[in-house]
């Protein structure tokens, strides 16, 4: 039997609305896994909020790995070992800190020692990300000054205009050029990463690190963040509600929804022996 990995993005796609695993692909996880598979959630999510879940639904133990903030830090719940960790330039965060203040939009970051939210001033904006994710929040007005650490990523939000999050990424994108990576996970966040670090880049990086063939691996992804995801996999598959975008850059279309257990459907078809 070939071993293969599935790398799964968590949010409209392992987890239903109600932010649970369905039972029947909770079934099919622990099967692959018992089959000698290879399982890594991979998320936009900070490394806090992601080992969360994997704690939540057994998702820790050995042939289970995490890659967070979309890629940019690659980890070993099992052995509790961080494999990687990419970051963003301190002098490119302060930047985008005055850049979205000009703008008149929200910004956060991350502290790298305990994934704290770090932003100005709480806003609606930061309301709708920590209740999602349940991540701590410090804020301060001087926050640019405050940081000493560089963090994996940023994130530049608006609950109410999505025009405005492409204009500011069209705006900016002369200068952030070559240090940073952007995309949106979902019309509400503009998502900004080290340059080269994407989901895709986790997939390539994972497969090296455990020595296995790219063409061994599925992935499974909803939003505009998981397209690098679904094109470096040997296979991408989309959830029926996947984005437009995710369905048109996956290999395989699922049946089911993410509240149906389209990632359980996935593993039945790829992965396990009796494929049923």
């Amino acid at each position: 039997m070939e071993k293969k990995i599935l790398f799964s993005d968590l949010d409209g796609t392992l987890l239903n609305d109600q932010k649970e695993i369905e039972s029947g692909t909770k079934e099919a996880i622990d099967e692959m896994l018992k089959q000698g598979h290879l399982f890594a959630i991979c998320t936009g999510r900070p490394l806090a909020s992601a080992r969360a879940v994997a704690q939540q639904f057994g998702l820790e133990r050995k042939g289970c790995y995490i890659a967070a903030y979309n890629g940019g830090v690659l980890y070993d719940p099992s052995q509790d070992h961080v494999i990687s960790y990419a970051s963003v330039p301190l002098e490119a965060v302060r930047r985008m800190f005055l850049e979205t203040e000009r703008a008149g939009l929200y910004m956060h970051t991350y502290d790298r020692k305990d994934d704290t939210v770090l932003t100005l001033r709480a806003t609606s904006e930061t309301d709708a990300y920590t209740g999602h994710t349940r991540l701590p929040l410090r804020t301060a007005l001087d926050m640019p000054q405050q940081l000493t650490q560089a963090p994996a990523k940023m994130i530049v939000a608006s609950l109410d205009s999505h025009e405005r999050l492409v204009n500011f990424q069209k705006e900016n994108a002369a200068w952030t050029e070559g240090v940073l990576n952007s995309f949106f996970s979902c019309e509400q966040f503009l998502e900004y990463c080290p340059a080269g670090i994407s989901k895709g880049a986790a997939v390539e990086g994972l497969c090296k690190y455990l020595g296995l063939s790219v063409e061994a691996s599925v992935s499974a992804g909803d939003e505009r963040n998981d397209i690098a995801m679904l094109k470096a996999a040997g296979i991408g598959a989309a959830p029926r509600n996947a984005h437009a975008a995710a369905k048109e850059a996956a290999d395989y279309l699922c049946e089911r929804d993410h509240n149906e257990g389209a990632v359980g459907e996935l593993i039945r078809r790829f992965f396990l022996e009796a494929g049923v």
